[in-house]
């Protein structure tokens, strides 16, 4: 499981690496541009998952900073966003570098943030909720520079594991 986790990890810290350098090409009018999408805009979209991947951090370590809302963008530009999320990749990946074979087993306890409620997970169902929140939403920006008509970069999984030796990088 352990190997598993480090390797969502590290493809996260890729995706997100190339994900934004992409997203630095768009002209700042189609960046911040409201196409309808749930958090509105590209900019939006990456300000979510920035909070929701930092109230995850600190339900998991009780370390760091808890943003006020999912809904309101943490950053004005892409730059401090970038800068910001490549510090939290590494966190990420330095957290489950950290984590035994048994950590995933254990019970998570955590409270919801909205309506907020207790609830207790195998810390294995959180930490893959939380990666497949940021696929979900990397998917979603990926999408949206298609439909404005960029070039959206390569990002899948199986790409990332054709540059790494999956072995070594556990």
């Amino acid at each position: 499981m352990k190997k598993f986790f480090l390797l969502e990890a590290q493809y996260n810290k890729w995706a997100n690496g190339i994900l934004y350098g992409a997203c630095s090409t768009v002209s700042d009018e189609d960046y911040y541009k409201d196409i309808g999408a749930y958090f509105k805009s590209i900019h939006g979209t990456l300000n979510h998952m920035y909070a929701a991947d930092s109230v995850w951090l600190y339900r998991f370590t009780y370390t760091g900073e808890v943003p006020d809302t999912f809904d309101e963008p943490l950053f004005e530009e892409l730059e401090s966003l970038r800068e910001a999320r490549a510090i939290l990749d590494e966190r990420i990946l330095s957290i489950v570098q950290q984590m035994s074979e048994e950590d995933f087993l254990k019970p998570f306890l955590f409270q919801t943030t909205r309506n907020p409620v207790l609830v207790e997970k195998p810390l294995l169902a959180t930490m893959a909720h939380f990666f497949n929140h940021q696929t979900h939403h990397r998917g979603q920006v990926h999408a949206f520079l298609h439909q404005l008509g960029y070039k959206a970069p390569q990002i899948d999984m199986i790409h990332f594991q054709e540059n790494i030796d999956i072995d070594a990088a556990a």
